[in-house]
């Protein structure tokens, strides 16, 4: 397998993509300090909704409040244990901010309820999904291209979307969300993802293609093309906001993982440069590389940068903060660090 670049659609390609500095230093040098730039709530989010699929699919009753709370807590004390952080808040406010949003007023939020029933058709088991490519991918000549997808099938009372992601241009993958209603029918199956940030982040596009790109994925393997995808923003307050469908063709889908392929190639580069001179790797949104160092670090990849081990000498960060003695880049902020 030496010649097979092996890669994570979220774990390698949209970290990298958020700061590639911070991914290479991690998953290509292997150095993981005391924080791992992981986001915590996003994995408590994932596993609460497995959790509840599984417990579902076994006994046929849904789980209440207190039973996700337990689970999340023991979930919880694991990633801590493998020194997973995000913005350094407590147990009890990321934990109660997830079951708030999965059981708002104590009852299960009925997008996740949808989710949960519709992912428990036994048909449809399909979880992984990965594929070979053969290449030029900087001295490796095959890709491995994996990811984890979430299979929902329509039933019981389909849903209707209001909101669709529209494509402004196709050739140079443009495109808004905009409020056009899409309704969902009786087993039409569908590939969603669940994030843990808000409808508006400013990676929504990335999200949008690892969608379309697993779709194809899914494809290849089944031989089905699934109806749509479905972005599921779990902490998003306005409910009419949580939910964005998005439209397949063949067209888009082939686009899709052409795209991936070719963002692949710039991880592998970044970690060529790094091997020859760590120092060339700068920090910040790897679409913002153009822009001045300050500018470079979004409101959520903020989120990522304040429990970064690698940010108390990244000048992008530095930059962003606006001093180079800011109490969140001091190792002397024992309250903190």
């Amino acid at each position: 397998m030496g010649d097979v670049l092996q890669v994570s659609y979220t774990g390698d390609l949209l970290a990298h993509r958020r700061c590639p500095r911070a991914w290479v230093y991690e998953k290509h040098a292997q150095f993981h300090p005391y924080e791992q730039v992981q986001a915590m709530e996003g994995r408590l989010i994932h596993h609460a909704m497995e959790w509840l699929t599984r417990l579902y699919r076994k006994n046929r009753y849904h789980a209440n409040r207190e039973q996700l709370k337990a689970q999340l807590y023991k979930y919880f004390r694991v990633l801590w244990a493998r020194g997973i952080r995000t913005t350094f808040q407590s147990k009890t406010v990321t934990i109660e901010r997830v079951l708030k949003n999965l059981f708002p007023r104590n009852r299960m939020h009925p997008t996740a309820k949808v989710a949960v029933e519709g992912a428990t058709h036994t048909e449809y088991e399909l979880r992984t999904v990965r594929k070979l490519i053969a290449g030029d991918f900087g001295g490796k000549t095959k890709l491995m291209l994996t990811g984890i997808l979430d299979l929902v099938v329509q039933s019981n009372e389909p849903l209707n979307y209001p909101r669709t992601w529209e494509w402004s241009s196709i050739e140079r993958f443009e495109g808004s969300v905009i409020e056009h209603p899409c309704q969902a029918q009786m087993r039409e199956i569908e590939i969603w993802d669940y994030k843990g940030t808000k409808a508006d982040s400013p990676y929504l596009l990335d999200y949008v293609l690892q969608l379309l790109t697993y779709a194809n994925l899914f494809r290849e393997k089944s031989g089905q093309l699934p109806t749509r995808c479905v972005l599921f923003f779990v902490n998003e307050a306005e409910t009419s906001k949580q939910l964005i469908c998005i439209p397949i063709s063949d067209e888009l889908v082939y686009r899709a993982e052409a795209w991936t392929i070719g963002q692949v190639r710039e991880l592998r580069q970044t970690a060529l440069r790094f091997e020859h001179d760590p120092h060339q790797i700068e920090g910040g949104n790897l679409v913002r590389q153009q822009e001045p160092p300050a500018h470079r670090v979004d409101s959520e990849l903020k989120k990522q940068c304040t429990a970064c081990g690698q940010r108390f000498d990244c000048d992008i960060y530095i930059a962003y903060l606006g001093r180079a003695n800011h109490p969140d880049i001091s190792v002397t902020n024992v309250a903190k660090n």
